[in-house]
């Protein structure tokens, strides 16, 4: 099962790895990202970074929908990391049972519009939101288990 659904642009990191699954008793971590299966380094480090006694998985995100509906993630305490809102909105559309999204950390960049000082969108984002949004998922910005949520609606004007 999912316990948290999260957009952080780092992916699995300290924060990710040492407070996330710590607070919610996490048992599995699942990076659905498929460019970095193409860098042996961040996954090297990412695998360094996982919390002892957590399993790890950076699998693409169409390999991560089919786990996530299989019987055996029913089994655990899932924190899901991906990279954007293209990604959440994949994971979206092919997990049942999906109620809620943290927008953690979206990276600045060209072509992004800085919304609140930790989220960046792209023209896409905002679509991408919309469509999460539209499918009854709960979308909220947060960085830490304990910061006040706010909705995302707030940043979609």
């Amino acid at each position: 099962m999912i316990v948290m659904f999260r957009i952080d642009y780092r992916l699995l990191h300290y924060q990710t790895a040492a407070m996330w699954p710590l607070k919610l008793n996490v048992n599995e971590i699942i990076v659905a990202n498929d460019p970095v299966l193409k860098d042996a380094l961040r996954i090297s480090l990412m695998k360094m970074t996982a919390p002892h006694g957590c399993k790890v998985r950076i699998i693409s995100v169409a390999e991560a929908v089919g786990y996530l509906n299989s019987p055996e993630a029913e089994k655990r305490r899932i924190l899901l990391l991906v990279e954007g809102t293209a990604d959440a909105l994949q994971v979206v559309e092919g997990v049942k049972g999906i109620t809620h999204l943290n927008a953690g950390l979206m990276k600045t960049g060209e072509g992004r519009k800085m919304v609140s000082p930790t989220l960046a969108f792209a023209p896409e984002d905002f679509d991408n939101f919309k469509k999460i949004l539209d499918r009854g998922v709960s979308v909220e910005s947060y960085v830490t288990p304990d910061d006040r949520r706010i909705p995302i609606t707030k940043y979609l004007k």
